[in-house]
């Protein structure tokens, strides 16, 4: 657990200070809030601009899921809901689509991992997921909106040991959809 934080701050580290190739990005990082728009989820959220195009987010996720998965040991598919804290990490691809006198329009896509606890049933949490979305950034405001969805397929497991749990070795994984639609309002910090 200690090499994964390590990591996590470096990352965090590296993408708040480059600065090449950022003539074109909107703005250098902004910092903001998921807010429940479809699914029951909201926290905290960081994105920073790598270079003009790419970009590193993080969002810390207060999720309440309903969705279907597979048990390893019956087999069986069914519908069960779990609440979960997660730290959602993914490194997106951005790429204007309009630029207008007061605001500009991106597309995104890209992809991630989460990781995390489910507080019912209580487990570990592990999963993959890819996103796509749009980005409204306004010009003259330090202001920007997102709206994005994340599918994916999530794994939950009851041990400490998330080594088994990613090789598909665990005993008893839960695996299932894990999806997520959802609203960001951030604070842009931009460049001067």
């Amino acid at each position: 657990m200690k090499k994964f934080t390590l990591i996590f701050i470096a990352s965090i580290l590296l993408c708040f200070s480059c600065e090449k190739g950022m003539a074109q990005a909107p703005y250098k990082a902004s910092v903001g809030g998921v807010l429940p728009y479809t699914s029951l989820a909201f926290g905290p959220s960081v994105k920073a601009f790598v270079t003009d195009k790419v970009v590193f987010q993080t969002d810390i996720l207060f999720k309440a899921v309903l969705t279907f998965g597979t048990d390893a040991d019956s087999k069986n598919i069914a519908f069960a809901p779990y609440l979960c804290v997660e730290t959602n990490m993914n490194v997106i691809y951005q790429k204007k689509l309009k630029d207008k006198i007061t605001s500009e329009l991106f597309w995104l896509t890209g992809g991630g991992v989460s990781l995390g606890y489910s507080l019912f049933p209580g487990s570990g949490k592990f999963g993959v997921n890819a996103i796509f979305g749009i980005e409204y950034v306004f010009k003259n405001k330090p202001l920007a909106i997102q709206i994005d969805f994340r599918p994916g397929y999530g794994l939950l497991f009851n041990s400490d040991d998330i080594v088994q749990a990613i090789l598909f070795t665990h005993k008893n994984p839960w695996s299932h959809f894990d999806y997520f639609f959802g609203a960001t309002l951030r604070y842009t910090f931009k460049e001067k």
